[in-house]
This record gives structure tokens, C-alpha cells and sequence, in this order.
């Protein structure tokens, strides 16, 4: 494998990485942001309100839509397994 292969295969893999966790970490910064806006407005200073809202949010969102978003990481690997005994020669 040359070294463009190789790199190839690296930007692949942090591309399928990033589209599964930017839009889980993208939504977890909104509902954050949300929730800050909500407790400045009503001065409740309470840090665990924040974060209990975003982990049962975030885990609601990979409920719904976890499959879709590891589809390109899954094919990626599957990619990956697949074509190994050609990449190490």
C-alpha cells in the first residue's frame, strides 16, 4: 500500500467518524446553548439541569436516527475488512 493509499484510506475514516459524531455534538451545543439562554433568563444556576437535558436528548437522537448516522462509519469498515489482505501487500 502507498503512502496515497494509505492516506486515502485515513481521510475516509475521519470523514465517516465525523459525519456520525458532528451532528450528534452539533445538536448537543444547540440544546445546550437552549437550555443556558432558559437559565440565564429565569437566573436558575443549577449546572445539572443542563446536563441531564442533553444526555437524555443526545441519547433520544441516537435512538432515532443512530442508524443512520453509523451507516458511513459501518461501510467504511466493512470497506476496510474487505479489501485488508490487498492493503498490507
Amino acid at each position: 500500500m502507498s503512502e496515497d493509499e494509505f492516506a486515502v484510506e485515513i481521510t475516509g475514516s475521519i470523514l465517516a467518524t465525523f459525519a456520525m459524531a458532528g451532528p450528534v455534538l452539533t445538536f448537543a451545543a444547540v440544546i445546550g446553548l437552549v437550555i443556558a439562554v432558559c437559565q440565564a433568563a429565569t437566573q436558575i444556576q443549577e449546572q445539572t439541569i443542563a446536563q441531564i437535558v442533553k444526555f437524555f436528548s443526545v441519547s433520544l437522537l441516537l435512538l432515532v436516527f443512530g442508524r443512520a448516522l453509523a451507516t458511513p462509519l459501518v461501510e467504511h469498515s466493512i470497506h476496510i475488512l474487505n479489501d485488508f489482505p490487498t492493503m498490507v501487500r
